[in-house]
């Protein structure tokens, strides 16, 4: 009997201490996670943005409109981000914060809409911020969504071990380049130098592409006019922007999707939840420039500033007229 006794208290204090140090690892995972210390400075700078909000740029790494060229603008967008997480940050800016921009600028890229993209959805100490996990297990549903709130909550670690890596190796990254929100697109790559762009444009293509059928996949389509729902409500007027892609890139993408009847099919959406919308099509506006990509589907700083200075020039003309 002290025997059995004596196993149940060493498994409990064997468990406790599993449990503590568990909590140790997911709290330091989520205060050190580079891309949590970049959102949560982003987070605090939209905090302080006290100017005219005219345009509020949101979605991922592509959405690279440099707010100090545009003006009276914050470039909200942060690595990775899929359309579920862009309507619940706008949901969260537009009913806690009271700053209600005159233009929400997107990207309305084939990537956007692909089923590779609702894949990437992060369950993170980040994200629990805005993102209602339980409405879109009900909404979806994919009741596997609480298992993954349950991981990200108690041990988002786990299985992140490239992030942890990266996490180190930017353990003292310098934000003081951030302004307005806008990350500056990385620079240490030249796309015109790779000795072999078609096989890169080909990767890029079709990891994000391939098996997309001959529409936009539901569950991007589902948070896209979620998104511009809340914009008509709001009395916002959408800007979506198809952005620069390398003609590598293009070439192999034409293959994949029908990328004509695709953009048909997002303006019809975007014509169904608001009639009040403006395209800009930036996505050849850089082709036979390689110099000014990073890689296959990423813009440089040169690149960004060159697709800044043609938005601003276009929505100057819009707001004229």
């Amino acid at each position: 009997m002290d025997r059995q006794k004596q196993f149940f208290r060493n498994a409990l204090i064997y468990l406790l201490l599993a449990l503590a140090v568990n909590a140790v690892l997911n709290a330091v995972y989520d205060r050190t996670m580079i891309y949590h210390r970049l959102n949560r400075n982003q987070d605090r700078q939209f905090e302080e943005y006290n100017d005219t909000l005219t345009f509020l740029m949101l979605g991922n790494s592509h959405d690279m409109i440099n707010p100090e060229i545009t003006g009276n603008s914050f470039n909200y967008a942060s690595p990775g981000e899929v359309y579920t997480q862009t309507y619940y940050k706008l949901k969260y800016i537009l009913e806690k914060t009271g700053k209600i921009p005159e233009y929400a600028v997107l990207s309305v890229d084939p990537a956007n809409f692909s089923p590779k993209a609702e894949n990437t959805l992060k369950f993170d100490g980040y994200w629990r911020k805005y993102v209602d996990y339980p409405a879109l297990a009900r909404e979806t549903g994919d009741y596997d969504y609480y298992i993954k709130w349950f991981t990200g909550r108690f041990c988002a670690y786990i299985g992140n071990y490239k992030f942890i890596y990266m996490s180190v190796i930017f353990l003292n990254a310098d934000f003081s380049l951030v302004k307005n929100g806008y990350r500056p697109p990385r620079d240490y790559r030249n796309f015109a130098r790779e000795p072999d762009r078609n096989a890169l444009g080909l990767e890029r293509a079709t990891s994000y592409l391939a098996g997309y059928g001959n529409k936009p996949d539901k569950g991007p389509e589902t948070y896209f006019r979620k998104i511009l729902s809340l914009c008509r409500d709001y009395d916002i007027t959408p800007v979506l922007v198809r952005m620069p892609l390398t003609d590598e890139y293009l070439m192999h993408a034409s293959k994949l999707v029908d990328l004509d009847d695709l953009d048909r099919q997002i303006e019809g959406i975007a014509a169904e939840e608001t009639g009040n919308y403006i395209m800009i099509d930036f996505r050849e506006a850089l082709s036979g420039k390689p110099e000014l990509f990073f890689n296959a589907d990423h813009v440089n700083p040169r690149g960004a500033d060159i697709i800044s200075e043609k938005f601003r020039a276009k929505m100057q003309a819009h707001i004229s007229r």
